[in-house]
């Protein structure tokens, strides 16, 4: 399965690489938004793991981005953030995206990463 990561934080891209590279994952990486876009474009991922507060091009924008090209529409995704409920609602997230804040529980993740792969 091929998992695209946007992640500013180097140290927590690498982390949650090695960490869906233990479920079974391929895993490319990317520092922002706009990075992960180009690389989707290349070729359509399985599912998306974004931060949101990323320079040059947050993960909100990115979805919605993303969306605009019919053949990356509908890729899951899931969220890793540590914006608060407040500025979720702000950034007009849709509700069906799991959120997961951070600090973020590895358990829970794992469940979720499973559930959509099971799909």
């Amino acid at each position: 399965m091929l998992t695209l990561l946007a992640e500013d934080d180097e140290a927590v891209r690498l982390l949650l690489t090695e960490f869906l590279e233990g479920l079974g994952h391929t895993v490319q990486g990317a520092g922002n938004g706009a990075e992960l876009v180009k690389i989707a474009l290349a070729g359509r991922p399985d599912l998306i793991v974004t931060d949101l507060h990323m320079p040059e091009m947050a993960g909100n924008s990115m979805i919605a981005m993303l969306d605009m090209y019919p053949d990356l529409s509908g890729i899951p995704v899931i969220i890793i953030t540590g914006a608060t409920h407040g500025e979720l609602a702000d950034m007009g997230i849709p509700k069906e995206i799991p959120v997961f804040a951070k600090p973020f529980d590895f358990a829970k993740i794992a469940a979720e990463v499973e559930r959509i792969a099971a799909k």
